[in-house]
């Protein structure tokens, strides 16, 4: 997919040994001239801080991994910086700048990537595809994909921005910004290929970066999110070829949006015992697009309940504070596996219930 290219470079950039040696981040400017400030809140203790990129000297009990210096968590110091230490923190903002750079770059530059090395190669040209019609090319799941796509790639660029050291706010516009560019790149390289350039697409990418950076401004991460999942045994080959196909065939792919047990629990104060490891999720999914007979295809919006590995994480001690963990979370928070989900569906098409199944049920069987 799309997002994995930026991913990786953020894993790559999250493996980097530590070049500098321990600053004051109360030096360090931020996007919004105060970073050091705006993260004080978010630490977790004033003893022991996230993980860094950038290692500094601190008690041996907490596990370091941060890309800023301090962090927000340094307490504010009476005596003046020094001049080599200022030197250096300046140093330091220019690391972490640099990284955020290179971040972006590969975000975009994997977008225009995805797109202009399809082929054939034409003019570049604007295509209407509409958005969940039954008669779209891909009843609607291509839309899908791009708005749950966009929504993890911007949560997770602003994830990184974070651990890089940006305050929050500065991470989720970053987050949101780099992913609408590299939304538009990828549009922009489909107008000189056979797909054109569409406005849907563009909109759904905007929406779902949108939804992200609301989601992570409200702090609702705990308690909403959405996942890309594929489907066992593959159903594709089942419809191929009864048409002339553009694209890939979407009928091994579902998209969910979470409600996560946990969260609504913690809100209400609740014990809700093993439901706190619960999804309740909404899912839509089609069957036969593009390349199935018409009469042969399915549209399927659905409701299910799922395993939520993000708590199963958290509570394994896998965490985001550490490189491996982070990992773990990128992949089990954003992907739904297979047979870990259960639920019913219906299909728009032809007004029809089916299962309870995995998401691989049939209207027309």
């Amino acid at each position: 997919m799309l997002l994995i290219r930026p991913l990786v470079l953020g894993l790559a950039v999250l493996a980097l040994p530590n070049p500098l040696a321990a600053q004051d981040s109360s030096a360090l400017p931020s996007l919004s001239g105060a970073a050091a400030a705006s993260d004080a809140p978010r630490r977790e203790s004033p003893a022991c801080r996230p993980f860094s990129l950038l290692d500094r000297d601190e008690p041996d009990a907490c596990s370091p991994f941060h890309l800023d210096g301090e962090g927000g968590d340094a307490a504010a110091q009476s005596e003046p910086v020094e001049a080599s230490g200022y030197a250096a923190a300046i140093e330091a903002k220019k690391l972490q700048l640099l990284l955020a750079s290179l971040v972006s770059a590969g975000a975009m530059a994997g977008g225009a990537i995805n797109a202009f090395t399809e082929t054939p190669h034409q003019s570049f040209h604007f295509t209407n595809e509409g958005f969940f019609g039954r008669g779209t090319y891909a009843g609607g799941a291509d839309k899908a994909s791009h708005f749950v796509d966009y929504t993890i790639l911007s949560k997770e660029l602003a994830c990184l921005y974070d651990k890089m050291g940006f305050s929050q706010g500065d991470s989720i516009v970053l987050g949101f910004g780099v992913s609408v560019t590299t939304g538009l790149m990828n549009e922009l390289g489909d107008g000189t290929n056979p797909y054109g350039f569409s406005w849907e697409d563009l909109m759904m990418d905007v929406l779902g970066a949108g939804t992200s950076a609301v989601i992570a401004a409200a702090g609702l991460e705990d308690l909403i999110g959405f996942r890309h999942g594929v489907l066992v045994p593959p159903a594709g080959t089942r419809y191929c070829c009864a048409e002339p196909r553009r694209g890939r065939d979407y009928s091994n792919e579902i998209y969910t949006a979470d409600l996560q047990l946990e969260g609504v629990g913690r809100r209400l104060d609740l014990n809700i015992g093993p439901l706190r490891y619960l999804l309740v999720s909404a899912t839509y999914g089609t069957k036969g697009y593009p390349g199935a007979a018409p009469d042969a295809r399915e549209r399927q919006i659905g409701l299910e309940i799922g395993l939520n590995f993000k708590a199963i994480l958290n509570d394994l001690g896998a965490r985001r504070n550490t490189w491996w963990g982070y990992t773990l979370h990128i992949v089990f928070d954003n992907f739904r596996f297979p047979y870990t989900s259960v639920g019913f569906r219906y299909d728009l098409n032809h007004d029809k219930w089916i299962g309870p199944d995995n998401g691989n049920g049939f209207a027309t069987r």
